[in-house]
């Protein structure tokens, strides 16, 4: 076990849990706080930690246990690799502006995600947002932040982050997920301006900050760089208003026009580095899979703009349609009433006959019912496929199924692998004025059956231990053969588990379609299937029994 880090309420160490061999950072209270509010202090540490515990999203950090051994307090959670945003600004005090975008736009997905739960994070800033190799960001440490009113008035110190404060904060007053949003407009500031927008160097105590967060206005990002995109002005502008009211009323409706601006700003340029630096040795394979969560939001905005155009489109088209279709049916009953006044008794029956052909007519052309139809129908299969892979999810943790066939891992081979560990998660949005299942993830882990063991030569042994710690796999190497100017030339790895899967299905309502991506699902890397709405049926028994080896006829159905 080593120390990781220490703050003002609590030290954070690596350790390692017993019972599968999993590596777990450790937060734990210190034992020197003010003894008047240890107990307090103690309690809302467990109670918000065993909350935040039900948090179960891509950019929180997962926490696996909660409790007290021989009083003191801890938190077993996810041992999470990159660095802090704190640390990466350190470096880089300006962060390129669709990079900053993308950030805060993840921990706003994070934020949305809480808000759900009704949980309130209270201390956003950039030490507790961690940034991996892959770009993705994982928002740390739900809940512990709170400290009584009355010990910071007494101590005259204010534990926390007051700069990152919101006005109701400051106050004491009632805090909900607007006031995160208000805390993570200002680590946006920061990212964009390297600067906080509430503080001055002339500052020797946090009161004149938390002054200026109550009742003064920020200074306006493009007077300090005209070059910043007028959309993440508005952006910011909106998220640090004075009054909860007039600020984003969820996370989510900040990250979508972060993600907005975000493309918007690619185009931008910028007189300082482009990237935030994380030294890696990567082949393409690993390239692919580093990239994999960044493109998802990438095409899930450039989904949503088109949706909303569609959706505007279909809307006029379906009103012209209805009228349309009155205007058929009223010039239809009147040429039947000019038609019966004149006809014999035998008429009437030949007449019905031409409205019910008539009517099938209009039915059966009209596109845009059936359009609706078939979204509908998408909708429930998606929904269906949501519910069944959840409950797969739960047998596979409850029995770690032993796979029917193996699993190709590049560098190790074929492997005989039991499955664990395994998640899932499904993301709606509106189409057409409905709310529509569009996104369904599916995660697992595989582990050798046996440990798998092999030797690897040259420049592979790097490529090898990268592409394993991305994964996140327990493995070990040992340094059989050195070059003579000491490098690596054989190495015996050692791989026991656990190797991360994954799947994400993404409905396109427009093309009435679903995108299949699987990431080292039985085969190494990346493959991509698009399926039609007409065959994408009982897909999620199809998946499971494909994760499971049992066969291989979603391939075949995919390929089809």
């Amino acid at each position: 076990m080593a120390e990781l880090g220490r703050g003002a309420m609590g030290a954070v160490y690596r350790a390692v849990d017993p019972l599968i061999e999993r590596e777990v950072a450790i937060k734990t209270l210190l034992d020197d706080l003010p003894a008047e509010i240890l107990n307090e202090v103690r309690e809302r540490f467990l109670r918000e930690a065993r909350s935040a515990g039900r948090l179960n999203h891509p950019n929180i950090v997962t926490i696996f246990d909660v409790g007290e051994d021989r009083g003191i307090a801890y938190i077993a959670m996810e041992l999470l690799e990159g660095r802090s945003l704190q640390q990466i600004m350190r470096n880089q005090p300006r962060t390129p502006f669709a990079i900053a975008a993308d950030i805060a736009a993840q921990v706003a997905d994070a934020l949305d995600h809480a808000q759900q739960y009704r949980i309130v994070h209270r201390d956003i800033k950039p030490a507790n947002i961690m940034v991996g190799p892959t770009g993705r960001c994982k928002l740390t440490d739900f809940g512990i932040a709170y400290v009584p009113t009355s010990s910071m008035t007494q101590t005259g110190t204010a534990l926390g982050s007051p700069k990152y404060m919101s006005p109701e904060h400051v106050s004491g007053i009632g805090l909900d997920g607007r006031a995160d949003i208000f805390s993570l407009a200002v680590v946006l500031y920061e990212m964009l301006t390297g600067r906080n927008p509430f503080v001055r160097d002339s500052d020797t105590t946090p009161l004149p900050v938390m002054h200026r967060i109550s009742v003064e206005p920020h200074r306006p990002l493009r007077e300090l760089d005209p070059a910043i995109p007028p959309a993440l002005e508005r952006i910011v502008a909106r998220a640090l208003a004075k009054k909860p009211q007039d600020r984003y009323a969820r996370a989510a409706d900040m990250a979508d026009e972060l993600r907005k601006a975000a493309r918007d700003a690619t185009a931008v340029g910028h007189s300082y580095d482009k990237t935030v630096k994380v030294d890696a040795v990567r082949n393409q394979l690993i390239d692919d899979l580093d990239t994999f969560v960044k493109r998802i939001d990438e095409e899930q905005q450039a989904q949503l703009r088109a949706a909303e155009a569609e959706r505007q489109r279909r809307v006029q088209d379906l009103a012209r349609a209805e009228q349309e279709r009155k205007r058929a049916e009223s010039a239809r009953t009147t040429t039947a009433t000019q038609a019966a006044a004149t006809a014999t008794v035998r008429r009437p029956s030949a007449l019905e006959a031409l409205r019910q052909q008539a009517g099938g007519k209009q039915q059966r052309d009209d596109p845009a019912v059936a359009r609706a139809k078939t979204i509908d129908a998408l909708d429930r299969e998606l929904r269906s496929a949501a519910q069944y892979l959840g409950q797969f999810a739960g047998e596979v943790n409850e029995v770690n199924p032993q796979a029917g066939q193996p699993y190709d891992v590049l560098y190790i081979g074929r492997l005989s692998v039991a499955l664990s560990d395994a998640w899932t998660e499904s993301r709606p949005r509106r189409v057409e004025g409905r709310e529509c299942c569009e996104r369904i993830y599916l995660r697992y882990r595989v582990s050798p059956v046996q440990a798998a063991r092999v030797t690897i030569f040259g420049t592979d042994i790097g490529r090898a231990e990268q592409l394993l710690k991305l994964l996140g796999a327990d493995y070990a190497v040992s340094i059989e053969a050195r070059t003579d100017f000491g490098e690596a030339r054989r190495a015996a790895f050692t791989v026991k588990g656990k190797l991360l899967c994954e799947i994400e299905m993404q409905a396109d309502y427009e093309a009435l379609a679903v995108t299949v991506e699987l990431v080292n699902v039985r085969r190494p890397g990346r493959r991509k299937f698009r399926i039609g709405a007409a065959k994408f049926k009982d897909i999620g028994d199809e998946l499971a029994r494909y994760v499971l080896g049992t066969d291989n006829d979603f391939e075949r159905l995919a390929a089809a």
